[in-house]
């Protein structure tokens, strides 16, 4: 079968499509004929070495969707979706072939209303949207502020803490509530809070100008979920600690590559039923870029963004 395979020598990295035997489902296992994988950016961080947990050869691929062609008979041609943990493409081959094995707890049950490219794109923004609320312990009556609203994560949280019944600000630069090029201090975030600030901060951005003033304009016991950081030069954010200890703020990492595959698959079978009654909106079909998995080079290197590789 063919798959998107990565090799390492020294810290040097190659991307090719080979043609590797296809496994077999264990017991506690099923072999998912893959449909769909979108190219994710952990994907391509993953194929320049950028993992140190990474185990080579490997094949990539964090998110999928496709049918059981394997398994317990329960499970036999159910439309699954999913995306990985802290192994699957990682230490365990993941997606991006044509037939890929996963343990049965770490599928979700596809949403009947979507595609297989819209399916495979869900995994990794909307379990990290409710993996930053649920680690931020949003709850209604907080008012969610989300650094970033316009990314695919981002965008992801503000229809979540909707959903929970959170009020919502957008920072951004389309579009978005605040927009931080106007208003790099968030000087609005009050106003929209009723004066007080926003309860939850989620920080896709990791800009530090960007999450001091959001930390300096959060309200009285606020809470910060962090997913990003700058990748290079200073990591090192400035903080007052008396400001901080007297207005009890809290400030946490969330790291989805550090949770199980099955709790990722948890998220995603609660997710499903507001997807498929409209309450929840993925991204459609036409914003993506359905390619062969002869393409995926292409994907990798940035020439083709929003690329879903699609198995037909």
């Amino acid at each position: 079968m063919k798959a998107v395979r990565v090799t390492k020598e020294g810290s040097s990295t190659t991307l090719r499509i080979d043609d590797i035997p296809k496994p077999s489902a264990g017991p506690g296992e099923l072999l998912v004929e893959i449909k769909a994988s979108f190219v994710q950016p952990a994907d391509i961080l993953n194929s320049k070495g950028n993992f140190a947990s990474t185990t080579y050869p490997r094949t990539l691929g964090k998110d999928f969707s496709g049918i059981v062609v394997s398994g317990p008979s329960e499970w036999l041609n159910k439309a699954v979706y999913g995306t990985s943990g802290a192994t699957f493409s990682f230490t365990e081959d993941g997606a991006q072939a044509e037939f890929a094995v996963l343990k049965q707890g770490a599928v979700a049950l596809m949403p009947r209303n979507l595609s297989f490219a819209q399916a495979a794109a869900l995994g990794t923004p909307w379990t990290t949207g409710m993996t930053t609320l649920l680690r931020a312990r949003a709850k209604p009556t907080d008012v969610v502020m989300v650094l970033g609203a316009n990314g695919s994560v981002g965008s992801s949280v503000i229809q979540i803490a909707r959903r929970m019944g959170c009020r919502t600000i957008g920072v951004g630069r389309r579009g978005a509530d605040i927009d931080s090029s106007r208003d790099p201090l968030l000087s609005k975030a009050k106003e929209l809070s009723d004066g007080l600030g926003p309860n939850v901060v989620v920080d896709t951005v990791g800009n530090l100008e960007l999450t001091n003033a959001a930390v300096n304009v959060m309200a009285s016991k606020g809470r910060m979920s962090i997913i990003s950081a700058p990748r290079q030069g200073n990591r090192e954010l400035p903080l007052d600690l008396l400001d901080f200890y007297r207005r009890q703020i809290e400030l946490v990492g969330c790291n989805t590559a550090a949770e199980s595959q099955e709790e990722m698959a948890r998220l995603l079978n609660d997710l499903t039923p507001d997807f498929e009654s409209g309450r929840l909106v993925p991204a459609e079909e036409n914003t993506m870029n359905l390619i062969d998995i002869e393409q995926a080079a292409d994907a990798y290197s940035g020439k083709i963004k929003r690329a879903v590789i699609v198995f037909r």
